[in-house]
């Protein structure tokens, strides 16, 4: 009798574009944390502070042009064009305007002496919204090489989500990194140089069944269970360095996929990021009619028996 196989291919997509840990302060408690809550597994990383340097503005057509720096090193260049953002278009009136510095370029409404932010530009975060061919930015054509940190803690939210584990309630790995991280760049705030990754999790299940097989749809879904095996995954083949259980017997554990009906499944990043560690590297991929779902990006597969991390281009045809 043929038996029927079940497989599962999950890949992590933000929900929340890459924040600081400066701005993961600034945000607490703001209306923003309604949009991170649909996170609950996250990452943090460290990267070398990036600033907006020779930002300047078109009146006449609303673009905004910009270099992204680290110190003197020009990395970069790229565009604005206001009145094709999505935000712009959605506000009802003309009357807002721009301002830029080495931290953020924003752009704003004035209200009886009072500014209302419509969208709010970092030199991290645009590289995220380039990365999925936004509306209104260009330029950055290598952002994929810039979207790239040291991975330095993986970490889930087993009961609730990611805003109240790591940015409202105090977590200890944020504040080991904060203690002990060094400088990236000189002169650069540690806290300007590590940054929170909110991912939630989408699955994708497939199931096989043979000619004699019985059909049975029946997956046992259990989100919790899923974040749960997805951390172990990443963290017994990244290690990153401030995770210090490395789940060395995973696939195996009580609380992930072990013992659930699927027979193999895989982990990948939906986002155009590359993650290092000195243990190996993880590179994401984003497709802009498949979202998470691309060959641009390694994978992480799982059977019964053992882990092991596919690299686009080397292990299988990248796009």
């Amino acid at each position: 009798m043929s038996e029927t196989n079940r497989a599962k291919s999950t890949f992590l997509e933000l929900a929340f574009p890459p924040i600081s840990n400066q701005e993961a302060f600034w945000f607490k408690d703001q209306p923003a944390a309604e949009h991170m809550r649909a996170s609950d597994f996250y990452m943090i990383g460290g990267k070398a502070k990036s600033k907006f340097s020779n930002f300047s503005i078109c009146e006449e057509t609303m673009t905004i042009s910009f270099e992204l720096y680290v110190g003197d090193d020009m990395k970069g260049s790229g565009f604005i064009d206001v009145l094709e953002l999505q935000t712009v278009k959605n506000y009802n009136d003309d009357k807002f305007g721009v301002g830029g510095g080495d931290d953020a370029i924003e752009i704003f409404f004035e209200k009886d002496g009072d500014k209302f932010l419509i969208d709010r530009f970092t030199p991290e975060n645009i590289l995220w919204h380039r990365s999925r061919q936004i509306a209104g930015i260009s330029g950055l054509d290598n952002y994929e090489e810039l979207f790239c940190y040291d991975l330095l803690y993986v970490g889930i939210a087993k009961k609730g989500d990611s805003y109240e584990r790591l940015i409202k309630n105090g977590h200890h790995a944020r504040l080991d990194i904060l203690s002990n991280e060094p400088q990236r760049y000189p002169g650069a705030r540690v806290t300007d140089e590590i940054f929170l990754f909110l991912f939630r999790i989408e699955p994708l299940f497939i199931t096989t069944f043979g000619a004699d097989s019985e059909i049975d749809l029946d997956f046992g879904y259990d989100h919790k269970k899923i974040v749960a095996d997805a951390e172990k995954a990443f963290v017994s083949l990244l290690q990153p360095n401030y995770n210090t259980v490395k789940f060395k017997q995973y696939p195996k554990g009580a609380d992930g996929l072990f013992d659930s009906k699927l027979n193999r499944y895989t982990y990948s990043i939906g986002e155009a990021i590359t993650f290092n560690t000195p243990h190996g590297k993880i590179k994401g991929g984003r497709d802009i009619n498949l979202g998470g779902l691309t060959n641009k990006a390694d994978f992480i597969f799982v059977d019964k028996e053992s882990s092991k991390l596919y690299i686009s281009g080397e292990d299988f045809a990248g796009e």
